[in-house]
């Protein structure tokens, strides 16, 4: 008996059983989860270069050998960053501009060389060390050290043609049989970067994450100038709401954060640059209803450059985000506005605060993802399907609390007017909740 799945259109011709299995459910929403940060770690002395390393909060130490340390390294200023983005951010990318040169060491092996290369650039692998002692099962057991850690045990190595790609921390080139030989240490890596190009090369390749905050600790000007481009391009032309951290940048516009001083972490004063990578991994972390106002710094035992009432007043007038110690003496983030002050009238009037900007960027970051080209036909008789889409974003938002005041019946329509062909334009209405940062009281004694 013929049977299969039918088509309207298209009847069949031999007599059987044709079936159709279709989904019951309605389209539904999709929802573009937050929690991901980005950054450059800029003259870093390790790890691959132009290209990113993705960094879970689940598993902080699953690229030991990319990074050459583990994120809970304290020594290091890059890691001391990562682990201020990983208190708030999920997925934090990694980029490390390209520059610099690899170690190396020639090593002399039973008459013959073995060249030993640095699996990455930098000056870290002026610290690997190599050595070789004799396995007393057979062969020799090559260990690599670096910076005074043994990261690698190669057992029972029997020639140098086997250590070729056996180190994820070193590249060998050798033929010939193996031997022992006491500690080679590499020599030669250097840090120095590409210069401008490289950090260009890492926001162009910053488009293609959909990222929510990125950590930019620069203070170049002619580099900031280049990341407030990129930033207004991914916003207004990709069209994926996202923004960025920098110290000391005025840059008056929704998707730049200008941080202006920092804090002591544990017993070490950071830079505003360090200090901007927790703003930055916060800032991904937080959810359309959630308000960093008042958030407090795990860790932090002191503001640097801390503000008195004026100074704090100038500051926030001017778009400026900072740290000050709350009555407690805990380290809190005063405000979380972004950079915006310049408010045209066509613009939100709450746009430069974070949380109202959430709920903005959030709903347009989810019409992106639910409202893929091609999924729905644009005839009139469907437009009830795509406004019961929106509608029903319009209500997980107002559930959640990130809006309020929403008219079902006119808060998401297709304007039939002004759709045609297959182009479809809407009429949203929207009034994001912000949250209470001041509170004023009239007491009247009786």
């Amino acid at each position: 008996m013929a049977g299969g799945t039918f088509k309207l259109s298209q009847p069949k011709v031999r007599p059987g059983v044709y079936v159709n299995v279709k989904n019951g459910r309605q389209p539904t929403a999709s929802s573009s989860l937050r929690g991901t940060a980005v950054i450059p770690l800029i003259g870093y002395d390790w790890g691959p270069r132009g290209e990113w390393i993705v960094i879970s909060a689940d598993s902080p130490d699953g690229h030991l050998a990319e990074l050459g340390r583990s994120v809970y390294d304290d020594t290091s200023s890059a890691m001391l960053m990562m682990q201020l983005m990983l208190l708030k951010a999920t997925t934090v990318y990694v980029y490390i501009p390209d520059g610099g040169t690899a170690a190396t060491k020639d090593i002399t092996v039973g008459g013959k060389t073995l060249k030993a290369t640095a699996k990455y650039k930098g000056s870290l692998g002026n610290t690997a060390k190599i050595v070789s002692v004799a396995n007393p099962v057979g062969g020799f057991d090559v260990s690599i050290i670096v910076n005074g850690s043994e990261v690698e045990m190669l057992e029972g190595v029997k020639t140098m043609d086997e250590l070729k790609g056996a180190s994820a921390y070193v590249d060998f080139v050798g033929t010939g049989e193996m031997a022992a030989f006491a500690s080679a240490t590499l020599e030669g890596g250097t840090d120095t970067t590409s210069g401008n190009a490289g950090i260009s090369d890492f926001l162009d390749k910053s488009e293609k994450v959909r990222f929510n905050c990125m950590c930019f600790p620069c203070t170049e000007t002619s580099l900031q100038a280049a990341l407030l481009t990129k930033i207004k391009y991914i916003r207004e032309s990709i069209g994926w709401k996202c923004q960025a951290v920098a110290p000391n940048f005025s840059a008056d516009y929704e998707g730049i954060i200008n941080l202006v001083n920092s804090f002591v972490y544990g017993d070490r004063a950071l830079t505003t640059a360090e200090a901007c990578a927790w703003l930055a991994g916060a800032t991904a972390g937080a959810d359309k209803v959630d308000t960093l106002t008042y958030a407090t710094v795990t860790n932090a035992t002191a503001v640097v450059g801390e503000m008195n009432n004026e100074a704090s007043i100038t500051a926030i007038k001017a778009g400026q985000t900072f740290f000050s110690v709350d009555e407690e003496g805990a380290v809190i983030l005063e405000y979380d506005i972004n950079s915006r002050v310049n408010i045209g009238s066509d613009d939100p009037q709450d746009i430069n605060k974070n949380r109202p900007l959430r709920v903005y960027d959030s709903f347009a970051n989810d019409l992106l993802v639910t409202f893929r080209p091609g999924k729905y036909n644009a005839r009139p008789e469907e437009y009830p399907v795509v406004e019961g889409i929106g509608r029903s974003m319009l209500k997980n938002y107002e559930e959640e609390g990130a809006v309020s005041e929403v008219d079902y019946d006119n808060d998401f329509l297709v304007d039939s007017e002004r759709s045609v062909g297959d182009s479809l334009y809407f009429n949203v209405g929207l009034k994001a909740v912000d949250s209470a940062d001041k509170y004023y009281f009239n007491v009247v004694a009786r």
